[in-house]
């Protein structure tokens, strides 16, 4: 009996040995599990903390320093004129800077240059930029571009060079740009020009769903190949341009917000919606557009990217920078999915972050200035910013574009609008004594909603005060209301501002000097300076002053 007790106390101890061993190893693997997704959760925080958006400081820096380089270059023709522009009004520069004045002027002394041109890049990035500026304003400019497009759209839909039969991908996605621009500004572009141009895209498009730089046209829609520089720059082009016009024919739309809401409170995801008086003209008829035909083509080229997208291309990088900026856009737009920092994005940004020269340029075979207007634009998110604005004021688009003060949104209609008044001086001063910075920041935000008339002596002695002893956007607010008198008594105040420690008083001070000097090139600083260059600004702005105001004492 005692052997039999002995074994089964042997056995009894193999059984918990094994017992726990069993549990040491289990334990061994739910601590190895334990690690792999502790360390997936670090590297995932790692990844989002490391996202990207175009406010980011990080991408600021990058484009700032782009922009530097491009205050002191400039280029041959209008259209490169206006590309430098655009970046820098994509930037929030005033209409006033430099640059925008050059490529404004150059619009006005190039219409009968552009018409001897063989290709179309400068007349629509002119449409583009003038639109952009200001449509209303520059209605006739923009009119004597758009009727000079006529002159490249070959008979088959495709627009290309002149002299040359065939159509070329990557100028049509400028000219459907253009017409997708004209059309959210009111401005109504020729129908049947949009139809024939989609049709030849959806002709044009390779079996495997990509692009050729020069579109062989079977005439009907029985693909062939496209054998002249299919890849990613084309395939870009080509989806670009396919979901704008199917955007301007009404076949291609984004999700419909809700039509009626029954309350007055926001929902917790808002969609969008259009503001009334939005000045967008009505979609085009689809002729003889095939939908189910054009729901095929938009597949075919979004399975080729998602199979085939990457950032390498063989020549004009740049380009092909902004090309997916503009397709990555529009996709997001129709498919009602703004990701606020999406993989291509970030990878992007950080491609062109390790390429930037040290003077801040890029280049390929664009050219320099070019170059970096191009990779200006696509860190700034151009087309999505195109795209927002073209939904109206008070837009609002999964959370973005909200004001800070929720208060103004209202429901009318249905629909979700933002109320916003313009804003006179007397109710500024108010804000700045109630310390209301949520007001203050709606201000700052929308330069148009402050009003400035009929100042009296007092109200600008108390805004010259809050120049020198406000908070930083109080600063800005009492620049712009004095800017706004154009009255050179103020003057002296504006070039005070220039010395302030905050750029953003320092460029709007700037802007203010030009529009009370009537002087648009103006005498700086540079939108990004260093000291010495501002110390030269404010030296000659005091010279100017003295020369308009010879009697008045010096300025310290």
């Amino acid at each position: 009996m005692m052997a039999v007790d002995a074994i089964d106390a042997r056995r009894c101890g193999r059984i918990a040995e094994g017992a726990a061993m069993r549990a040491h190893g289990q334990a061994t693997r739910l601590l190895g599990r334990l690690t792999i997704a502790l360390l997936g959760f670090l590297a995932a925080s790692q990844q989002t903390s490391l996202a990207y958006t175009p406010e980011s400081p990080e991408v600021l820096a990058v484009v700032d320093k782009g922009l530097k380089f491009l205050e002191s270059q400039s280029h041959g023709e209008v259209g490169g004129k206006c590309l430098i522009a655009l970046a820098f009004h994509k930037r929030g520069m005033s209409q006033g800077h430099p640059k925008i004045q050059e490529a404004l002027e150059s619009c006005r002394s190039s219409i009968d240059e552009e018409k001897q041109r063989g290709y179309l890049y400068g007349k629509c990035i002119a449409i583009i930029f003038l639109t952009e500026l200001d449509a209303a304003a520059h209605r006739d400019l923009i009119n004597a571009y758009v009727s000079q497009l006529k002159d490249y759209q070959k008979e088959h839909g495709g627009f290309g060079y002149q002299g040359i039969p065939t159509g070329d991908t990557s100028q049509t996605q400028y000219a459907a740009l253009a017409y997708w621009q004209l059309l959210n500004h009111g401005i109504s572009p020729d129908a049947d020009s949009v139809q024939r141009c989609l049709n030849w895209l959806m002709r044009t498009r390779d079996p495997s769903g990509v692009w050729g730089y020069q579109g062989i046209d079977p005439g009907n829609f029985n693909l062939v190949e496209q054998p002249d520089k299919p890849g990613r720059s084309m395939a870009a082009a080509g989806m670009s341009g396919t979901l704008i016009l199917g955007n301007l024919v009404g076949l291609l739309q984004p999700p419909r917000a809700e039509t009626a809401l029954v309350s007055s409170e926001l929902p917790a995801a808002l969609k969008r919606v259009e503001a009334p008086g939005t000045t967008r003209a009505p979609s085009l008829p689809p002729g003889n557009v095939d939908p189910q035909r054009l729901t095929e083509t938009v597949a075919a080229g979004r399975a080729w990217f998602d199979k085939n997208f990457g950032f390498e291309v063989h020549e004009y990088q740049s380009y092909y920078y902004y090309s997916i900026e503009r397709f990555r856009s529009f996709q997001e737009y129709l498919d009602g999915e703004v990701v606020e920092d999406p993989e291509w994005y970030n990878e992007g940004f950080k491609r062109l972050k390790e390429t930037q020269s040290a003077e801040g340029s890029w280049s390929d075979s664009s050219g320099q200035a070019c170059a970096t207007a191009f990779s200006v634009l696509f860190l700034l998110r151009s087309t999505q910013k195109s795209i927002a604005a073209s939904l109206g004021e008070g837009t609002l688009v999964g959370g973005r574009g909200l004001p800070r003060d929720l208060s103004k949104v209202k429901l009318r209609g249905g629909r979700l609008v933002v109320d916003q008044k313009p804003t006179e001086v007397d109710q500024l001063l108010g804000m700045l004594d109630e310390s209301n910075s949520s007001s203050l920041d709606d201000l700052l935000d929308n330069p148009a909603a402050l009003d400035v008339h009929n100042v009296d002596a007092q109200d600008a002695r108390r805004l010259q005060q809050v120049v020198k002893s406000g908070p930083a956007g109080a600063r800005i607010m009492a620049v712009r209301a004095l800017a706004k008198l154009r009255d050179i008594d103020y003057a002296p105040t504006l070039i005070y501002a220039l010395t302030d420690p905050d750029k953003r008083v320092v460029r709007e001070a700037r802007d203010g000097l030009r529009s009370v000097s009537r002087n648009f090139e103006g005498y700086g600083p540079p939108d990004n300076f260093e000291d010495a260059e501002r110390r030269v600004a404010v030296d000659r702005w005091k010279q100017w002053y003295q020369t308009v105001r010879p009697e008045a004492p010096p300025l310290p």
